[in-house]
């Protein structure tokens, strides 16, 4: 399977919270980093922690990178249930086909600060949000 498979695969178990795919995708010994939150996690922690988060998922991989055994995505993720959304920027460094290293920063979704709409400063990206 090549590596863009596997990200796009690995995704799909983590929106829809699939404890038992997540597990297949890490090296036994793979550190996660949520820096936004300064937490790091085991594989078995991280798969709790995104498992029992609640609510039902949905996401998008809006754009991938990769070179050598590094890959980033940019997603975006919402709740189907009341539409929170969020973004999130990965970064994956692998050993193979398993993921070694997973280092996160995530985002909440919404509309931009008063001070910089007052400013008229910028405009939507997509006017569908």
């Amino acid at each position: 399977m090549d590596r863009e498979a596997v990200i796009r695969q690995f995704f799909q178990d983590v929106i829809k919270q699939n404890e038992a795919g997540l597990k297949r995708w890490f090296r036994e010994d793979a550190v996660i980093r949520w820096h936004c939150t300064n937490e790091q996690f085991t594989v078995s922690e991280y798969i709790r922690a995104n498992c029992e988060y609640p609510g039902r998922w949905e996401g998008n991989i809006e754009r991938m990178e990769q070179k050598e055994d590094t890959a980033v995505t940019a997603a975006r993720v919402w709740c189907t249930e009341d539409g929170t959304s969020f973004h999130a920027v990965s970064f994956y460094r692998f050993d193979g086909e398993k993921i070694a290293s997973l280092e996160e920063y995530w985002g909440d979704d919404g509309p931009a600060p008063g001070w910089r709409l007052e400013k008229k400063l910028g405009r939507p990206i997509d006017g569908n949000r």
